[in-house]
């Protein structure tokens, strides 16, 4: 569970998801984030979840997305914060499709 601000809670899960949307993200995230060994911190969950339901036409909430990256082997640089940011490449196809 995991505070959003303003007292809200988000306590979804990308399981909480149909099956046919938890593959489309799982497979968004397979093809289009790649590992490297040092964090990024130039793009938080937040705004790579924002990259997920643009691409996909799908409403995905932050904590769905976190928990869709822990399930694809994504761990936070420090899952203390609400945003988080992980080991992955600034070269990963998410980010050459936006132009970022």
């Amino acid at each position: 569970m995991l505070m959003v601000g303003l007292g809200q809670r988000d306590t979804s899960l990308v399981t909480d998801m149909t099956k046919e949307e938890q593959e489309k993200i799982m497979a968004w995230i397979h093809k289009n984030i790649l590992p490297r060994k040092t964090p990024l911190l130039d793009y938080s969950s937040y705004g790579i979840k924002d990259l997920v339901e643009h691409e996909l036409e799908l409403y995905i909430t932050n904590n769905q997305f976190k928990d869709a990256m822990l399930l694809c082997g994504f761990y936070p640089v420090d899952e203390h914060l609400l945003n988080w940011n992980y080991c992955i490449s600034k070269k990963s196809p998410a980010f050459k499709k936006m132009g970022w």
